[in-house]
This record gives C-alpha cells, structure tokens and sequence, in this order.
C-alpha cells in the first residue's frame, strides 16, 4: 500500500513539474522573444536591415498573393517560400503584416475567370500559360505567379516570379526564392515611401537618348524620382545656392552619365566634380573606344578608334582608368548572320566575341543574385592610387578573354575563326569598379581665374563618405529600339533569341539602391539558397510508391510503438503486483 501511495505521488509531483517547467518557457517567451533557425543557409532568418524595417511598420500592409491552387512542385515550393517568409516576416511586425493566398481561377465559370485575370493584368501582374506534365498527358493552366501590396490608399503590382518562357524551371524558382525577401522589402518599401530620392540622367554630351534608356527609367521610377538634366555649363543644375547665401546643396541624390560621345568641358567637369563634393552620387558609363555598327553593316570591316570625352583627368583623380582597348570574351552572345549562295541565303547564329556576358562571381550586394550582364565592345578598367578611397571591382570578363589594344579592327569575319585567346589570353579583366570614400576634388589649387563668380561657387576640396560606380561600357543601360526610333523593348532582352535574358535591369537598379545607401533594399540581396533538386522523371515514376510509404508506413511504426509500450508496461507492472 505504501509503494502504491509513493507511486501515485511521483506521478503528481512529475506532472506539477512538469506543468512548472512549461509555465516558467511560457513566462520567459513573453518577456523576451527570440527565433531559432537550423537550416544551414539561414533560410528562414531574416536581415537586421529587414526586422528593423518590419518593426517600424506605421500601419498595416495587406497582402494578396495570387499563388494558389494545385500547382507542379516547383510552383509549391515557391508558394511554400513565400508563406514562410511572410510568417517571419509577420513574426516581428505583428498584425501590421496581413496576407491571403488567392487562387485567381477558382471561379467555375469561364467569364468570371477571364475578367479576374483582365483586373489583375491591368494592375501590373503578368501571367504565364503553365504546361502541366500528367499521366495522361499535357494540361495548360493560368498562373499569376505575383501579388499585390495594399498600404493606406495606395497599392503596388509585385511581380514575384519573372518568367518570360513558357517552361519555369528549378534554377529560376531557385533564383526566385533567393530574392523573395527582397522583393518583398521592396513592395512594401515602395507602396509606404513618401520621400523618394531624386536621380537625373546627364544630358549635353551625346549620351544615350530618352528612348534608348526608357526599360531602365521605368524600372528606377519605381523606386526614384527620375529626371533628365543638359548641364550645359549651368553651375546651377545639379546644385543651388541656398537663399543667396553662397553655400550650396546638390539638387538631385544620384546622377548616371551614360554613354557619353562628345567632349566634356571642363565648366562642366566642375559641375559634376562639385556634385560629388557635396556627396551627390554617380554611376558613370563609359566606351573608352568608339565603335559604329551601322559602318560594320556597309562595310566588311571597321576600327574602334579612342572616344574623346575630356574625362580621363577627373576619374584618375577618383581612383580610375578606362584603358584604350576592346575585349573579346569566349562566353558572349549569338549575333545573327546571313550565309549561303545569293539568293539562297539563310540566317545562322553565331558566337558574337566583341559581346561579353559577364557572369557576377562576387557576393557583393550590386551583383548578388543577378543574372548574367549583356555588354558590347566594352573596355578594361584599371585603378590607381586616390588616398582614402576603397575600389572594389564587382564585375570581370570570363577566365578567357582578349585585348585589343587600339586601334583596333573590328570584322564579322571573326564569327568564322575561333580566337587564339593562347599566350593572348588575359583572363578576369576588370569592367565595372565601384568607388567608396572621401574624394579630393579634381579641382584643388587649380581653378582657373574668372572661372565662376566666386560667390556663388562655394567651392569643395573633397567631399564626405559618398559612392561612385564606374562600368566600362556605355551600352550596360541601352534598351532594344525599332528601326523607327518609336518603340522599345524592355532592357535585358536579346533580339537574336527573342525573349529578356539577361540581368542589366536589375545589375543597375541595385547599383542605385546600394549607391544611395538604402539599407533595407540592398543587405538582403548576398543571401544565397542552395538549390536541392529532385529528379522529375523518378518523381513521375514512383510518385504512387512514395505516397504509399509516407502513407503507411508512419501508422505501421505507430501501432509497433504501440504495442511494444503494452508489452512493456504490462511485463512491469505485473512484476510489481508480484
């Protein structure tokens, strides 16, 4: 009787321990809060930059995610992602995070479908016709694979998957999946942003024109407020004097040169040089060697001769030098040339060596993530010595490259030779250099008498921590035109395949968001999620098999481990009535 009292005591006092135990976790997660993620890429873990952001949320962001239904594997990974990231997300802004997954062809009828898609297309979501692999064939499905931000009276189209072919596969989904939490960030920064910084395209030097760079302007419109400036040797077009009292402030955050042919002077080198001085920030892109397609097409043959732009002085200050040179690259895209007889020709496609594609190895913010960058006839950059200024070269030819030093021939002919890249080959060259420190004004002890009212200058030897990107080709920017010079095709897409493939849009978009020092845009994007696949044909296969497994086998291991804790408590309990 005495053991039996003892027992049931034990029993009592485990449970009320136990009962304690849970109260005092339950006691302390209320006074401090804290996530644990094991996964070995911190998958489920969110920057500081973003749980910063998610805390400072004014009001509430609703958002629709029109990712439901059943979908392949890929398409459930994704949606499996994103409701994950948006839990954590919610995790640390509380019910200032709503969302909903909306299946946007759930309606039985044809006409109720078609006018969902209609309202979702006129808000900015694209779809994409998605050919589902069954047993008994092939089904088509529409998916939205995007969603929509509400904040307050505003509202902004996420596409979150940017797919432009008709297959979606697991690299891409992948790549997805490694953005999300910056794509999301970047909805939410968008829909809730009232002070946008202010960029401005430079105009007066021949830089590429409004139509040439308009995929490039919509996409930083989104973020920016975008203008286009003609310097003009006007001391106030980047920068004002306040009231008249001789101190200045940039009027714009950042400034892209792009693809400038003509002169520099050298009223307008100070313009710019001042601009920085005072912590304006600027991405420059630049032909060091001037090349004419259209002469290529009239003629067998062509020279890259030196571009003249007046500009050599002021990046040398900076810490940079554009060499004089073309680079030949074996990974380059296709161009598309006629061969065969007269009269029985035919277009073929063949590897373009003076159009490098530059594949991002760094894990530096800017190229992150980014798929690979499109150039044309670019150069090599080389820095120099600028007392306090940190370079960092972010993007490189490929391991197999050429120089041709200028001048330098230019022929289709060389489509039909492979380049004797040998001894010649001078791999990884340096074609995009980023710029970081106080900068000393190309300007000190040197400005000409007369030069300005000296008054109104408010002249700067050197300016605070501010930012420079310097990219070796002025084609990075330029968007596909027609012939007519009216319409334009979005930036990244390749005319010879027909369809966006390339990242310059993106390569861009987050040189400005690192530039202008928007940290909770550009600290999310090094992340990088390993892609673990499955294999499609065994999946097909034995897709019944593994159902059965993970269907019966854990109610077979549940009753033995059922059974096993009868006999186990039966054979002790009967030895203690004994």
């Amino acid at each position: 009787m005495k053991r039996k009292v003892t027992t049931k005591s034990k029993v009592w006092l485990e449970t009320f321990l136990g009962l304690a135990i849970l109260l005092l976790i339950g006691f302390i997660a209320t006074i401090k809060f804290d996530r644990f993620d094991l996964t070995e890429e911190k998958r489920h873990s969110l920057t500081a930059s973003t749980i910063r952001f998610m805390e400072d949320l004014d009001d509430v962001v609703y958002i629709k995610v029109f990712l439901d239904g059943d979908f392949p594997a890929d398409y459930q990974r994704l949606r499996q992602s994103i409701k994950e990231k948006l839990d954590e997300m919610k995790a640390y802004a509380g019910d200032k995070i709503q969302y909903e997954f909306i299946n946007p062809s759930a309606a039985e009828d044809r006409q109720s479908r078609e006018e969902m898609y209609g309202e979702l297309v006129k808000k900015g979501l694209n779809y994409t016709s998605l050919q589902i692999r069954e047993k008994d064939g092939i089904s088509e499905k529409i998916v939205f694979p995007g969603a929509l931000i509400s904040f307050k009276d505003k509202e902004f189209p996420l596409q979150i998957l940017q797919n432009q072919q008709r297959a979606t596969d697991a690299q891409m989904v992948n790549r997805t999946i490694n953005n999300l939490e910056y794509s999301l960030v970047n909805a939410i920064y968008q829909v809730k942003e009232t002070d946008r910084k202010k960029v401005a395209f430079v105009e007066g030097h021949g830089e590429l024109s409004p139509i040439e760079t308009k995929s490039i302007e919509t996409e930083l419109e989104k973020h920016y407020d975008v203008d286009r400036v003609d310097i003009s040797g006007m001391i106030n077009s980047l920068s004002r004097n306040i009231a008249g009292e001789g101190s200045r402030f940039n009027r714009y955050d950042a400034i892209i040169v792009a693809r400038p042919t003509e002169e520099f002077s050298e009223q307008d080198k100070y313009i710019i040089d001042q601009f920085v001085m005072l912590g304006g920030k600027v991405v420059w892109m630049l032909d060091a060697m001037q090349v004419s397609m259209d002469s290529l097409l009239t003629s067998d043959v062509t020279m890259a001769l030196p571009l003249r732009t007046n500009l050599d002085d002021l990046l040398f200050k900076y810490g940079v030098r554009l060499n004089r040179d073309v680079l030949l690259d074996r990974t380059c895209a296709p161009i598309s040339l006629l061969t065969g007889p007269p009269g029985n020709e035919r277009s073929e496609l063949f590897p373009w060596y003076y159009k490098p594609i530059l594949i991002p190895q760094e894990s530096h913010p800017i190229v992150a993530n980014v798929d690979p960058i499109v150039s044309e006839f670019i150069g090599s950059i080389d820095t120099v010595d600028a007392p306090g200024i940190s370079k960092k070269v972010i993007l490189t030819t490929s391991e197999y490259t050429k120089i041709l030093k200028s001048p330098a021939r230019v022929s289709f002919n060389i489509v039909s030779i492979d380049p004797n890249f040998g001894n010649a080959n001078r791999p990884n060259q340096p074609v995009a250099v980023l710029l970081e420190g106080e900068f000393e004004s190309n300007f000190a002890n040197r400005l000409p008498p007369n030069f300005y009212d000296e008054r109104i200058l408010d002249f700067r030897d050197r300016s605070p921590y501010t930012r420079q990107l310097v990219i070796a080709d002025g084609n990075v920017a330029a968007n596909p035109v027609s012939t007519d010079g009216k319409k334009f095709r979005e930036l990244g897409f390749d005319p010879v395949i027909g369809r966006k493939m390339y990242g310059n849009g993106d390569f861009l978009v987050n040189a400005l968001n690192y530039l202008l020092g928007d940290a909770a845009l550009i600290s999310v994007r090094s992340r990088s999620i390993a892609l673990r696949k499955l294999d499609d044909e065994q999946i097909i296969q034995e897709r019944e098999q593994w159902q059965v497994i993970n269907i019966v086998l854990p109610v077979v291991f549940t009753l033995i481990f059922g059974l096993f804790q009868w006999f186990f408590r039966k054979r002790t309990y009967s030895k203690r009535s004994n």
